[in-house]
């Protein structure tokens, strides 16, 4: 006697069926997927930019409550010298927070380049590269506030290059000291994989002769700002001012860090001024 056997198969309308489904639950998590990434790169961000104030009061605490210098080496008008080697901030603050990759940690006249910083100096979110030539340790995801150390000022005001003591802060819980800029000073300002330039133009900076050109009238912080978070676009040559309703993750003096609506920053004072009333300085 022969047995018939029958091989069950799927028909093509149920593939098919199956196959809808997993392209809806796919359009449903692939964004959340991407929506945990990017909390992710924002929460290591603050985590860095914490770590880095925190450095900047310990730095305060050695330095009879002065803030860092931008520039520790500089000679010229009004004929002052914090003396060499030369080094900007990230390099100065690297040993308070995660010990550069240079042995001799500027000593010596070796400048720390950009290369040689602790990761806690980029945010996670910014494509990360390094120029090939030159000395340019100045370059890092956060700028530091020109309201602090007074490397530029408003129109008309004598830049002094001095930075003020922590005793001239009003309300240290209100005045920024770190915040994310674009590579508008680093070498290769036109090229967009620069994480950044470390100098922060405030609010007030409103110099008729900006520096990048192109940008008369408008203030320090649109045309230096940065807006890596929730933002739909980069900030780059030609823009008048970073994406409004994108986040800046900025630290504040005393210690405290968070991402921020950018538009906060590019469009009031409030956070620029150390006198805690919204005005320079």
């Amino acid at each position: 006697m022969k047995h018939s056997s029958s091989q069950k198969a799927f028909t093509l309308i149920e593939l098919l069926v199956v196959i809808a489904i997993i392209a809806i639950l796919a359009s449903i998590l692939f964004p959340v997927f991407a929506q945990a990434k990017a909390a992710a790169k924002k929460a290591t961000a603050v985590s860095n930019c914490k770590q880095i104030s925190l450095g900047s009061i310990m730095y305060q605490n050695d330095y009879d409550d002065m803030f860092a210098p931008y520039f520790s080496y500089y000679s010229g008008p009004p004929n002052y010298s914090f003396g060499p080697p030369g080094e900007y901030w990230p390099g100065l603050l690297s040993t308070y927070v995660q010990k550069s990759q240079t042995a001799t940690d500027g000593a010596g006249g070796q400048q720390i380049l950009a290369q040689d910083l602790s990761k806690i100096f980029f945010d996670p979110i910014e494509t990360l590269t390094f120029p090939t030539t030159g000395g340019y340790g100045n370059i890092a995801s956060w700028g530091y506030s020109d309201d602090i150390c007074n490397w530029w000022e408003p129109a008309h005001v004598p830049t002094t290059y001095v930075p003020v003591n922590g005793s001239q802060v009003a309300a240290p819980a209100d005045a920024l000291i770190f915040t994310e800029t674009w590579d508008w000073l680093s070498a290769g300002s036109t090229d967009p994989g620069y994480p950044g330039s470390a100098l922060a133009l405030s609010y007030f900076d409103n110099d008729p002769n900006p520096i990048p050109p192109g940008y008369v009238g408008a203030n320090g912080a649109k045309e230096t700002l940065q807006s890596p978070h929730n933002a739909s676009y980069k900030m780059t040559v030609g823009k008048s001012e970073p994406d409004p309703n994108g986040l800046n993750v900025t630290g504040f003096i005393d210690g405290h860090t968070k991402a921020m609506p950018t538009s906060q920053l590019t469009h009031q004072g409030t956070h620029w001024s150390i006198s805690g009333n919204g005005q320079w300085p």
